[in-house]
């Protein structure tokens, strides 16, 4: 919905993803999975960073919310989608909780004081789930993307080794995945 009101989108992987697959090497899975995003970004005309945390290893280390805190400060947005605290993965619970410890960090000027601070928090969001552990994600603001849902799916497409190889797998539901990439969108 953003890009189509022209703002600016920009989206950040804080892992490299080297460690979800169960055929590709770490270095290899690294790169497929970068061209992967950036393809995903360039269906909507957003723009995508990786950054270089290893897959499966991140922590909400003071390190990565200062890191996370230079990236609010520099872009300035409006808005910022998460992961919840309580995710499924590892990696997304330590990104969820780093920012939601930058978002009011943002705002200190002492704090990370190379990068000037912000006049206000932007607006930070949890993307949705359907984890029912520890508790259930329970929407405060819901948006109709109904007709952003072709969009959806391609980016989602674009994101081959995880979304038709690696989490089928993983799931035990490969048999299910259509061999015949034109059937999977």
């Amino acid at each position: 919905i953003y890009r189509q009101h022209g703002h600016t989108v920009r989206m950040i992987s804080v892992t490299d993803g080297r460690s979800g697959h169960h055929r590709h090497q770490p270095d290899q899975l690294a790169n497929v999975r970068r061209r992967e995003s950036l393809a995903a970004a360039a269906v909507i005309g957003a723009t995508y960073e990786v950054w270089t945390y290893p897959d499966g290893t991140l922590q909400p280390s003071l390190e990565v919310r200062e890191l996370l805190i230079r990236e609010i400060r520099s872009f300035v947005p409006d808005l910022v989608l998460t992961h919840r605290p309580n995710d499924y993965h590892p990696d997304h619970r330590a990104v969820g909780q780093a920012v939601q410890d930058a978002s009011y960090m943002v705002t200190v000027p002492l704090v990370v004081p190379d990068v000037p601070a912000l006049s206000k928090d932007p607006v930070v969001a949890y993307m949705p789930d359907l984890f029912t552990r520890p508790y259930p994600f329970v929407p405060d603001v819901a948006m109709d993307i109904s007709e952003q849902m072709d969009a959806i799916v391609d980016m989602l497409s674009c994101h081959q080794s995880q979304v038709f190889e690696f989490l089928p797998f993983n799931q035990r539901i490969a048999d299910q995945v259509p061999p015949d990439e034109t059937e999977r969108g």
